[in-house]
Order: structure tokens, then C-alpha cells, then sequence
């Protein structure tokens, strides 16, 4: 019996140069590591957890509303760095296998669409594209573009100043990074200025925004 149609969001990532990857049983490991800890500080938004689909290669995931798509997207990439993953993130229908709650049985024409993106996204180099039925087409391509822009920001930082980042992110203190680094204050400062932090971290509570104003718009 056909299943009862139901809109979710969902992510589907490739991993990008997948089939170059040298060490495949350690990033495997790897990626179970980081999509467990996502499982875990996210739990509330997953109706299906991230799973790996085809090896490493892919995996997908099946979300209640798309408020922390692209913080989850984002903090998986982080994870995993330097492998990276292209993710196509879809607010649409599902019909197959929905009571399951396992995102590697379900599927539907938002799958569907979301491998269309991850296609077109790789001829494009994008890393992050988005589809979630926004009332205004082009809200989509406004969040596609600041996602992709962030991810040229953050692929320029030194491996230093990724250390500082994720450190001040983790402790939310420059004096504590300052002292688990080794390094003085200033050069906390200096490293955040010169990631461009401040306005980094403003463009993504703005793209937070209008994911939770669409989640909210049922």
C-alpha cells in the first residue's frame, strides 16, 4: 500500500573527490564519529538521523522543519575537514518507506530533486544549494550564494586560524583559547580578525533567521 505523502526537509551530500580518497576505513570511521555526535546535539530536528547511503561516498538524512539544515550541514563539513561534502538540502514530499524513520530506506520526489541539485551543483562547484519552497524563488538562490561565499571564507583560513575559531566557538573566551593554545590573547584577536569571524558568524545568524522564519511557515 502506497504511503501518505508528507513534506519534510531533506539533506543529501556527496562527498566531494570521493573516488581519490586514499584511507577510506579511517574517514569512514571518521564521518560515523561526526554524524553520531550531529545525531546527538541535533536530535530533536531528525525525523531519519544522517546515515551513510553508498559507502562513503553519499548519505542523506530526513529533518522535522529545515530551522538547523545548514548548521548541521556546516558542522558535518567541520567534522570531517579537509574532506569536504556537497550537500543539497530540499524541503519537499516523501512516499516510500516514511514509517521506517531510516533515511536509507526512504525516499520521493524531494530525493529525487535533491540529486538533481547535487548534480548540477558539482558542474557549478557550488557546496551548498538549497530548495525549500519559499514563497519568493529567490530567497533560495540568497541562501545557496551566502552559504557558498561562507564556504570560500572559511576554505581560506590558515590551519591556526581554523584552531582559534574552533577553540573561541568551543569556549566562547579569547583568554581561554589564549591558554589552552599556548598563545597570548592578541593573538587570538588577531587570528579571529584575520578569519573574518565576526562578520562570518553575522551571515550565518542571518541565514539561520530565514531558515527558522521558513520553518515556522507550514
Amino acid at each position: 500500500m502506497k504511503e501518505e505523502l508528507k513534506i519534510f526537509t531533506i539533506i543529501v551530500g556527496d562527498l566531494v573527490g570521493s573516488r581519490n580518497v586514499s584511507g577510506r576505513q579511517p574517514l569512514s570511521h571518521k564521518i560515523r564519529l561526526v554524524i553520531d555526535h550531529i545525531t546527538k546535539e541535533f536530535r530533536k530536528e531528525f525525523y531519519a538521523p544522517l546515515a551513510l547511503t553508498r559507502g562513503i561516498d553519499e548519505l542523506s538524512g530526513v529533518l522535522k522543519r529545515p530551522n538547523m539544515s545548514y548548521r548541521i550541514c556546516r558542522h558535518l563539513n567541520e567534522g570531517v575537514y579537509p574532506h569536504l561534502f556537497r550537500f543539497a538540502v530540499v524541503r519537499g514530499t516523501l512516499d516510500i518507506a516514511i514509517t521506517s524513520k531510516d533515511a536509507r530506506r526512504m525516499d520521493g520526489p524531494a530525493f529525487h530533486t535533491g540529486a538533481d541539485m547535487i548534480q548540477r551543483a558539482k558542474k557549478k562547484n557550488l557546496y551548498y544549494c538549497f530548495n525549500l519552497g519559499f514563497q519568493f524563488e529567490e530567497f533560495n538562490l540568497w541562501l545557496t550564494e551566502l552559504a557558498n561565499l561562507l564556504h570560500i571564507l572559511r576554505s581560506g583560513w590558515t590551519k591556526h586560524q581554523r584552531r582559534v575559531v574552533q577553540f573561541y566557538e568551543r569556549f566562547g573566551n579569547q583568554k581561554a583559547v589564549a591558554k589552552e593554545l599556548g598563545i597570548t590573547q592578541q593573538a587570538v584577536s588577531d587570528s579571529l580578525r584575520q578569519a573574518h569571524w565576526k562578520e562570518l558568524k553575522r551571515v550565518e545568524t542571518i541565514i539561520d533567521g530565514v531558515l527558522e522564519r521558513n520553518g515556522s511557515n507550514k
